[in-house]
């Protein structure tokens, strides 16, 4: 052996000794809006994952939070107030029927007040913020459907975030909800054809949206930041069997998520 290539001793010893970079802490994670079946499904994922340092949800009313890593962070009248710090921040947009009462401890956002609670959430530090748009939006409060229609993307963006994802399960705009008789009863003989709708056209479940977001958020931290959105085509392809990983690898390494539109627009 070459001499020339043997390893000196002393150096071998130093690099054995050298201290390490200490690895970076858990992130914290933030969910506002965690009640409805997308908004548990959601919390339900983040606390499954067991990745985050801690699990925070805004809420409106006292809760006791059962779960060693679950906290409880007031949301409070003030919109300016300011929040703990946290890392990164889902913002949920979606309602349900709860027979039970648990949901109306959660803080429900509402979609004129996202740029607003962006504001807060990029104060108290949230590099990284994902905003979930309903399942079923047809099915929503008309009041809450013409505020997903205007939903303000552009000022969100404009706010600075390292990282921003507009996730929106429905291809289609959000639905007025019919008034007159006609409108009805067309929409009650179309409901008796669902079962001839494509599957990739027919809502997704809360649980492979959920599973969609925290996967991207595991890989993104390998990934450009940036604005990104992720649509209907892309979450049914996602939610394929075997299928989670490579989709969200490709699409995050990749340029093809649309611009953003200039204005208001629904999450479809």
């Amino acid at each position: 052996m070459d001499p020339s290539f043997a390893l000196d001793p002393t150096t071998a010893l130093q690099a054995a000794t050298r201290a390490q970079a200490p690895a970076p802490p858990p992130p914290r994670l933030l969910v506002a809006g965690a009640g409805g079946p997308l908004g548990r499904e959601m919390l339900r994922e983040a606390l499954a994952h067991g990745r985050y340092a801690r699990v925070g949800v805004l809420t409106r009313a006292p809760l006791q939070a059962g779960l060693r890593r679950l906290h409880a962070v007031p949301c409070g009248d003030d919109d300016t107030a300011a929040l703990p710090a946290h890392d990164i921040a889902v913002v949920v947009f979606d309602r349900g029927r709860d027979h039970y009462g648990r949901d109306e401890a959660y803080h429900l956002p509402e979609p004129q007040a996202l740029p607003a609670l962006a504001a807060r959430l990029r104060a108290s530090g949230v590099h990284t913020l994902v905003v979930v748009c309903p399942i079923a939006p047809a099915l929503l409060p008309q009041a809450l459907q013409h505020g997903l229609a205007n939903l303000d993307e552009q000022a969100v963006a404009a706010l600075g975030f390292e990282r921003l994802l507009f996730v929106r399960p429905t291809q289609d705009a959000v639905a007025l909800t019919p008034n007159s008789w006609p409108q009805r009863l067309a929409r009650w003989m179309l409901s008796q054809l669902r079962y001839m709708i494509p599957q990739q056209e027919r809502p997704l479940r809360a649980g492979a949206v959920a599973a969609f977001v925290f996967e991207g958020l595991r890989q993104w931290r390998d990934a450009a930041p940036g604005t990104r959105v992720a649509a209907a085509p892309l979450l049914w392809a996602a939610a394929q069997a075997g299928q989670l990983q490579p989709v969200v690898h490709a699409w995050l390494h990749s340029d093809a998520s649309p611009p953003l539109p200039q204005g208001g627009r629904g999450p479809g």
